[in-house]
């Protein structure tokens, strides 16, 4: 299977950390939010990446030239930012689009347990697999409840989206190319028609994605034992 990282960003949530650098590319313990993404890609056996960048993109582009370890393409974003949704649909190149990909959004660091793998299918009548967690007290996630048969309704419920997900790309070839789309829209398009399905997450996630999270986690042991794994990975891979 292959992968789409979610980067492309206006490097504003992050205050005075973005302002030379983009999001993916800021470090905790010594490893950027992209490459710990890679780290994970690797380890289940993704084929092909798409990055798709803008805020200062240039410098992801110029991260990735020396590794090796999965083949990667850049989609820059220069002048004008098109989404998560508008940037699948624009960056996908046609033969791949009947193909299911997995997202996944490098704000997010992603601690799976040791059994967890991401779903390399869909079945028939699924176009989006979202993986999920419990609401945590006092965030305002958009609701999710996960029904008996596996299908996702928004609006209530106790769960919220990771930033995880399997998506069938086919499900977006309605959109215009070179446009704005979101890809929440999308998930409740495909919710409405009974297409989106979900799983509790097998592991625990740190959210990243803005300067006070950053900032209460910034000189913490986050990656604990994994820390050298990551460090190996990056350094085959030309990477440090």
């Amino acid at each position: 299977m292959n992968a789409f990282v979610l980067a492309a960003g206006f490097g504003k949530r992050m205050g005075i950390l973005t302002e030379n650098s983009p999001k993916p590319l800021l470090k905790i313990q010594g490893i950027t939010l992209l490459d710990y993404s890679l780290y994970l890609l690797k380890q289940w056996k993704i084929s092909k990446v798409w990055i798709n960048t803008h805020y200062l993109g240039g410098q992801i582009k110029s991260h990735l030239e020396s590794f090796k370890e999965l083949p990667i393409e850049v989609l820059e974003e220069k002048e004008k930012i098109l989404g998560t949704a508008g940037g699948i649909r624009t960056g996908l190149p046609k033969e791949s689009l009947n193909d299911p990909i997995l997202l996944i959004n490098p704000d997010t660091l992603f601690f799976p347990n040791s059994d967890f793998t991401p779903k390399n299918h869909l079945s028939d009548k699924t176009k989006i697999h979202l993986y999920l967690l419990p609401t945590p007290e006092g965030q305002n996630y958009t609701k999710i409840n996960i029904l008996s048969n596996g299908i996702l309704e928004f609006g209530n419920g106790s769960y919220y989206y990771i930033g995880l997900a399997i998506l069938d790309p086919n499900c977006l070839i309605h959109l215009e190319k070179d446009q704005y789309y979101d890809l929440s829209d999308i998930f409740k398009e495909c919710a409405e028609r009974g297409e989106i399905t979900g799983e509790v997450f097998s592991g625990n996630v740190l959210d990243l994605g803005t300067k006070e999270l950053w900032d209460s986690y910034a000189t913490k042991d986050i990656f604990g034992s994994e820390l050298p794994k990551i460090q190996v990975f990056l350094e085959t891979s030309n990477m440090t």
